[in-house]
């Protein structure tokens, strides 16, 4: 559950949320069941996804990077997929924020291999756009965004 649905509670202490309070669950309820849809098919897909943005990084001058890092790169992006995927879940953009995006930034910038990875996301959003359906696409890409903006320009 995302951090603003358990700051209202802990607000409410010694009384009930009031309507205001209320409608960030009644949102989620709403949108839960696609929610949960995402996160299956993403888990179903993550690999073929994977692979295919993969492969059409090779196509580009980043080339090198894949013949050299693909198991690493794989891994990578399957690791985001799955955290991107509890994200959607659990409705946590800021938890995604704050628990893996600073992490993975700091790894890549280290080994200077972001140029190359804001690529294969951008791929790899492309890829979520072609396989899965809209509603699903977008609230992936919504994170896929942020990763995709924190390694081209920084958070």
């Amino acid at each position: 559950m995302n951090n603003t649905l358990m700051d209202a509670i802990k607000a409410a202490d010694g009384r009930y949320l009031n309507d205001i309070e209320l409608h960030p669950f009644d949102e989620l309820a709403a949108a839960f069941q696609t929610r949960v849809a995402t996160y299956t098919s993403v888990k179903e897909q993550n690999k073929t996804l994977v692979l295919n943005a993969l492969r059409r990084l090779i196509q580009t001058p980043h080339r090198q990077v894949v013949q050299e890092h693909g198991p690493q790169c794989q891994r990578d992006m399957t690791f985001t997929l799955e955290y991107i995927a509890k994200g959607v879940l659990l409705n946590d953009q800021d938890g995604f924020m704050e628990e893996y995006l600073v992490w993975m930034q700091n790894i890549l910038r280290a080994f200077h291999r972001q140029e190359a990875c804001v690529v294969a996301y951008r791929m790899l959003k492309e890829e979520v756009r072609s396989a899965i359906p809209g509603d699903q696409a977008n609230l992936v890409g919504l994170y896929l965004d942020k990763l995709i903006e924190a390694l081209d320009t920084g958070i």
